[in-house]
């Protein structure tokens, strides 16, 4: 199956963005991953039985999913880890990123679009993303340089407090 795309937008108001898309480098084969955690059992024990009084079950760690593109632009670099890319001028150009002084924060709506299959597409959308990004391989002889980019799914609540769903899977045919 695979990836074939994965998309940025802005985040909308408690529904999928859809303002300024970028998409994204192809990713590293085998290298997306949906990291959705298993809730957590909250149990009330009573005396004299092996039985809870009660049980019911919260959300566990925060649900992501983890890309890695290979040999990053700087350009992608910014929108990801922020920061600033100097671009320098026409008479002296220059491409530099410079992390950013301290951890930004940087959400966006990602929609992740599998290859087509039988005449259908997947795609995946996390509603607002919280990004986090890390260089996680050098270059070596044998490898490239690697981006690995977490999208943590959050809430999506509008600015009248309405909350949305915060992800969505929807099959979509292909032409």
């Amino acid at each position: 199956m695979g990836v074939k795309e994965v998309r940025h937008f802005d985040v909308g108001d408690g529904v999928p963005g859809t303002a300024n898309p970028k998409t994204m480098p192809n990713p590293s084969e085998n290298a997306v991953a949906f990291n959705f955690s298993d809730p957590e059992e909250v149990r009330i024990p009573i005396e004299g039985t092996d039985e809870p009084l009660y049980s019911h079950f919260k959300k566990g760690s925060t649900d992501y999913v983890e890309v890695s593109y290979p040999t990053p632009s700087n350009d992608i670099i910014k929108e990801v880890m922020g920061g600033v890319h100097n671009e320098g001028t026409e008479a002296a150009p220059l491409d530099e990123w410079q992390e950013a002084v301290s951890i930004p924060s940087i959400n966006k709506t990602i929609e992740i679009e599998s290859m087509p299959i039988n005449g259908k597409k997947v795609i995946y959308t996390i509603v607002n993303a919280k990004i986090v990004a890390k260089f996680s391989q050098a270059p070596t002889k044998d490898n490239v340089e690697l981006l690995m980019v977490r999208y943590y799914k959050q809430a999506a609540i509008s600015a009248a407090g309405v909350q949305g769903y915060a992800f969505s899977r929807k099959v979509v045919a292909v032409p």
